[in-house]
């Protein structure tokens, strides 16, 4: 849950970046065709960046989601165990 919380804090923080170079090329409306050039190129690397972190995402989650299987095998083997020792310990029949 932290690492989720932590990807969304950073993915906010790149959002909020793109919008805020966006806002100050359309603020400067006047601005060269290199300048656009260079924000959509940026936008670019930030599309790119944040589907990185998403396909991260998806493989610790698809980690998680196997993790949780073996944990929840683990408990059933456990309780398998306890059970078949409380059986035993009654009296054997002759």
């Amino acid at each position: 849950m932290f690492l989720t919380g932590l990807f969304i804090v950073i993915l906010a923080g790149i959002a909020a970046g793109t919008i805020a170079e966006i806002a100050k090329a359309i603020a400067r409306r006047g601005t060269s065709s290199s300048e656009l050039t260079a924000l959509k190129q940026q936008v670019e690397r930030y599309a790119a960046s944040l589907d990185d972190a998403h396909a991260s995402l998806a493989d610790q989650a698809a980690q998680l989601a196997e993790l949780q299987e073996r944990v929840d095998f683990a408990e059933r083997l456990l309780a398998q165990g306890r059970d078949r020792s409380a059986l035993g310990a009654g009296s054997k029949r002759e």
